[in-house]
Order: structure tokens, then sequence, then C-alpha cells
């Protein structure tokens, strides 16, 4: 989360729902209660099937490894900002992550 902190201008609201994944072959999706609905579908690549192609040394913030996607939904409804996009024209990507918090002694001597 520290490399996403200087995107960050302003904070506009916290909100608290449950979140759900879905993965089905190359599809992902994500909601957040009502506020986020987003999903999106790898582009196949030729050399293995199932598998989609892939982007990789990349200086992304949460994998170097990124999926090529095509955007299927992004509905995003929160803080007074209102976006619906099912046109099917945008892109998207996906990769894995894992976010953990590390504990830290400062008492340790």
């Amino acid at each position: 989360m520290a490399a996403l902190g200087p995107l960050v201008g302003r904070v506009a609201g916290v909100e608290r729902r449950p979140i759900s994944f879905e993965l089905d072959g190359l599809k992902r999706s994500v909601k957040a209660g009502e506020l986020i609905d987003q999903a999106c579908e790898g582009v196949p690549g030729p050399a293995r099937a199932g598998e989609p192609i892939y982007l990789d040394n990349t200086c992304h913030p949460v994998n170097a490894k990124i999926a090529l996607a095509k955007a299927i939904r992004s509905r995003f409804h929160a803080f007074g900002i209102g976006w619906d996009d099912s046109s099917g024209r945008r892109n998207g990507h996906f990769a894995p992550f894992a976010w953990s918090a590390r504990m830290s002694n400062s008492s340790a001597t």
C-alpha cells in the first residue's frame, strides 16, 4: 500500500461492505456491497490453453507480472461519484497479490 500512497490526492471517505471475489477460468470479478461491481476477462494467450497473455517485469504496485484482460463491467457508486460502464470497450488486468501487516516489536533491544 505504501507504493499507492503518492497516487492519492484526497481521501473521499471510508465505507464498509462485505467483499466477494469470483474466479471462473479467465473471468474475474469483485463486488463490495452495492458500491463496487467490477469484472474482466483475460485475453487468451496462444501458448497454453486457459492461460492469459501476461506482461512481465512491470512496475505495477501489486505484482510485477500482470495478465491482460478486457473489462466486462465497471460500476462504482460511492462518495457522490457514479460510474457505470458495461460497454466492454475498456481494458483491464489482473494479478495475484497478498497484503499483510507486519508486526514489529519496538520494545525489543
